[in-house]
């Protein structure tokens, strides 16, 4: 790619960092609905509670802040894990080896900066 003329960083880690930071927040409200409406399957059918209790339960803890803060550390989340794996996977030499130790780095690293991260946006957005 490098010998055609091609910015391979921009082709190759750029539509990468996009579709995580797009698709990963969409998948965080996904699965939001998803545990809202299992939920609902799983106490409602077995009589533990009725569809009222249940919705009444629902929108008596809802803080819509709480909604915009799980966005951010989508988005936040996202970013870091796609961006640190991507740089461990563009700067792998040859062999299987060093991929595996890329590979391991990466999701060592990305751990971390996404604990810093949680840590670092509860207190700025709890405060």
């Amino acid at each position: 790619m490098e010998i055609m003329g091609v910015n391979t960083a921009g082709y190759l880690i750029m539509p990468k960092l996009v579709a995580a930071v797009v698709v990963i927040p969409l998948l965080v409200f996904v699965s939001a609905f998803v545990a809202m409406i299992g939920g609902f399957l799983a106490s409602v059918p077995t009589g533990v509670m009725t569809s009222a209790e249940y919705t009444r339960g629902l929108l008596a803890f809802y803080e819509p802040y709480n909604v915009f803060i799980m966005s951010v550390k989508s988005v936040v989340f996202a970013f870091i894990l796609t961006a640190v794996a991507t740089y461990q996977g563009y700067h792998v030499k040859i062999g299987s080896i060093e991929l595996g130790k890329a590979s391991t780095q990466a999701v060592v690293v990305s751990n971390i900066l996404i604990l810093l991260a949680d840590y670092i946006i509860a207190l700025v957005m709890t405060a």
